[in-house]
């Protein structure tokens, strides 16, 4: 009877033994960083900017941001960059923020470093452009090159407009 039961057995054991490697696989992966939450979403230079971050993984220890300044016109990025701790704010959302310190960039290059089960883990870079002003901007930030614009039209064609409607009633009296 017993050896009925054998090859059973043994294929039993050879699947539970599969079942818990997979499941112990499983709940060892690597955490998954969602999308880098910017705000605001083109921070001017000098200012204050607030990161947020979904992390979704198990025993995460520690989140840090690390964030380089560059101009994108020179080439250059200021050294050393910000290395900012990530507080876990609730659920699986880690947030910081981090004051701008150069004025002279144009964008920002970031990305996130997690401590997971003793081992540290980066993510790929991103990159944000930043509101620069410049030269030849008026006071919201549009561009001008003092030229004019469509109003000096709409200008013209209410004048046009007016002295044909002021003759016309001028005679019919």
């Amino acid at each position: 009877m017993t050896k009925k039961f054998g090859p059973r057995i043994l294929i039993l054991i050879f699947v539970n033994v599969l079942f818990l490697i997979a499941v112990g696989n499983l709940t060892y992966a690597d955490p998954i960083i969602g999308n880098i939450l910017v705000t605001p979403s083109h921070p001017a230079p000098l200012s204050d900017v607030t990161f947020s971050v979904e992390i979704e993984g198990n025993d995460i220890s520690s989140v840090r941001l690390i964030v380089r300044e560059c101009n994108k016109e020179t080439g250059v990025c200021h050294a050393p960059p910000q290395n900012a701790s990530m507080s876990n704010v609730g659920g699986n959302t880690y947030e910081t923020e981090v004051t701008l310190i150069h004025d002279d960039v144009t964008s920002i290059t970031y990305n996130i470093e997690i401590k997971s089960e003793g081992k540290w883990m980066e993510s790929d870079e991103s990159t944000t452009t930043l509101n620069v002003k410049s030269e030849d901007t008026d006071s919201n930030g549009n561009d001008s090159n003092d030229t004019p614009g469509f109003e000096i039209i709409l200008l013209i064609l209410a004048m046009i407009t007016g002295v044909k409607i002021f003759k016309n009633n001028k005679f019919n009296r």
